[in-house]
């Protein structure tokens, strides 16, 4: 008797049952979860060595100080390794960037993060100890909300950085720019400085100003690792669209240009030079103006969507200096703090824009799988 088999063919193979094999996105997340234990096991031996005795929840040698600082300091180092070993696993066009601009924009976001979480564990614990008026804890409770705190850190950190690119970095300096100058504004000891200009807080030899002025220092630092995940993505674009490639080493530059000026904002302080610091202050928005007007002109076959946001950040750009020069109905505060909402959205906005049509290239670049000549014809 002969089988239904056809003659030479081999029977199939019955695939052996077991566990499938794990993704790259659980590898990642068990890496993450991984790296938020050790933060943990960083933050029971910082508590246990910080604190002694019993402690409040914040103020001077409180648990929200010793955690503030163990998270911070987790914080900094976890995103600087992570971003050093799977930044270039997941964009390999990294490893081509120049080693000077390669560290910065490794070092740039790594310091966010570490001052992100100092800023907003200090926060959370100062909250606490409002809800929770005089409530006072041991050294093993006090370590114990040290390591969930770290161990939070931590893995919140590890995660975002190894899965880091332009739009995810461009939103983490607007948070970062949020918190850092409503922290400098809670902590200034001039409660009507917003009567006066923005740059008041920066004045300030306390608190207020060294936040201030290290939120836009940082700030401007990490964006020179913007400017080289945008410029990355509009090569792509550029290189489906037919667009000049010239054009990519503009906006590069000019967003470069940009970060340098904010972090020299904040170096020379009002505190330091008030002419040098308004020059580089009304540079920064000149600058801006200027991109407004040459990235349409460059960009023009970007969605046209963006085109219409250009045009309204430009036109309220406009209507702020005629608000403040001609009319004088805005003061000081409130020109630059227009001036600088509308120049973070247009930016965030941007860079969302060029990397959502960098990957609607990729999309387009697939080829469709050709027939098999064996495949069987289809029955109607």
């Amino acid at each position: 008797m002969t089988s239904g088999r056809p003659v030479g063919s081999q029977p199939a193979q019955r695939s052996s049952p077991g566990l499938p094999r794990p993704t790259a996105a659980s590898r990642t997340e068990s890496s993450a979860l991984a790296l938020g234990l050790g933060g943990a096991v960083v933050g029971v031996a910082v508590g246990l060595l910080a604190l002694d005795g019993t402690a409040p929840l914040s103020g001077d040698r409180s648990i929200g100080q010793v955690a503030a600082a163990s998270s911070a300091l987790t914080a900094g180092t976890f995103a600087a390794v992570g971003m050093a070993v799977l930044l270039p696993r997941r964009h390999p066009w990294v490893r081509t960037v120049p080693l000077l601009r390669r560290a910065l924009t490794i070092v740039g976001p790594a310091l966010v993060f570490a001052a992100l979480a100092l800023l907003l564990t200090s926060a959370m614990y100062g909250l606490l100890q409002q809800a929770f008026l005089g409530v006072a804890l041991d050294r093993f409770a006090s370590t114990f909300w040290v390591a969930a705190t770290t161990g939070l850190w931590a893995y919140i950190v590890s995660a975002s950085a190894s899965a880091l690119d332009g739009r995810s970095l461009a939103t983490l300096l607007m948070v970062f720019l949020t918190v850092g100058v409503l922290a400098s504004a809670m902590l200034s000891p001039d409660p009507y400085w917003w009567e006066r200009y923005f740059s008041r807080l920066g004045e300030d030899p306390g608190s207020a100003g060294r936040t201030f002025n290290l939120t836009l220092l940082l700030t401007g630092l990490a964006f020179v690792a913007v400017g080289d995940f945008v410029a990355h993505d509009l090569e792509r674009w550029a290189a489906a669209s037919g667009a000049a490639p010239w054009s990519v080493h503009v906006v590069r530059g000019t967003l470069v240009v940009l970060g340098l000026l904010l972090a020299l904002v904040a170096l020379i302080s009002r505190a330091v030079s008030v002419p040098w610091h308004d020059v580089v202050a009304q540079l920064l928005v000149v600058v801006f103006g200027l991109a407004l007007i040459v990235f349409p002109l460059l960009l023009r076959r970007l969605p046209g969507v963006l085109l219409v946001f250009t045009a309204i950040a430009f036109a309220i750009l406009i209507m702020l200096i005629v608000l403040f020069v001609v009319v004088g109905y805005l003061n000081m505060t409130a020109f630059e703090m227009g001036a600088a909402v509308t120049m973070y959205v247009w930016l965030l906005l941007f860079i969302r824009t060029v990397s959502a049509a960098a990957e609607g290239t990729e999309t387009a670049e697939v080829p469709a799988e050709p027939a098999r000549a064996d495949a069987a014809p289809t029955t109607p």
